[in-house]
């Protein structure tokens, strides 16, 4: 699978900005009483709308390529922008974990209390394990205990060998959006670009 970060860190570029979609699925139905019925469907996902900065056009083309490869939605690849790496806890990049359930939205670390904040971005790992595509968000800040509090829901199972990846070893799995990029170049040699990623789950 394809790394976006390690393919354009080569030519010393990073994502400028993001704007991130939490997409979840419901319906909602009201009554002539005005009483309203919400009901979840579906598994949440995220959408994103990735900015480069400007960029010499030799650069711009070498990013410009790698999504050309992705033949639009048809291949996969990781990106982990710096503002999805930055935590606000003090945990460290791999922390161990106990199982977890599918449907859980809570976990038990091996070790460590107070370590994650509401905001930081986590994905899971079981033994080498590299199905564990989902990425998750800390909901709650993680009190005086080993147990930490996430959405969405589990929708993989995690062994008692799991770990929470988060920092520099988060990363999510996605694939473009839509099916066409289009690329701004200047007169002075700079363009910019911006693309459409929605996540694999």
């Amino acid at each position: 699978m394809a790394d976006f970060d390690s393919y354009i860190n080569t030519a010393g570029v990073d994502v400028r900005a993001i704007e991130m979609t939490s997409n979840q699925p419901t319906v909602r139905s009201t009554s002539l009483s005005g009483r309203q019925q919400v009901r979840s469907f579906g598994g949440q996902f995220y959408t994103a709308t990735i900015v480069m900065p400007s960029m010499k056009e030799a650069d711009l083309r070498r990013v410009y390529a790698f999504l050309m490869k992705q033949r639009g939605g048809t291949n996969s690849f990781t990106i982990a922008p710096n503002n999805l790496k930055k935590v606000s806890g003090s945990q460290g990049t791999s922390v161990g974990c106990g199982a977890g359930a599918i449907g859980a939205t809570t976990i038990t670390l091996d070790s460590g209390t107070s370590l994650y904040k509401a905001g930081d971005m986590i994905r899971f790992e079981d033994s080498g394990d590299t199905t564990h595509d989902k990425s998750y968000m800390i909901t709650v800040d993680q009190p005086g205990t080993t147990t930490i509090t996430f959405e969405p829901p589990l929708v993989k199972a995690v062994s008692s060998s799991g770990l929470v990846k988060s920092g520099s070893e988060f990363e999510m799995r996605v694939r473009l959006q839509e099916d066409t990029i289009t690329y701004d170049l200047d007169e002075s040699g700079y363009g910019t670009l911006e693309f459409k990623i929605v996540e694999v789950v």
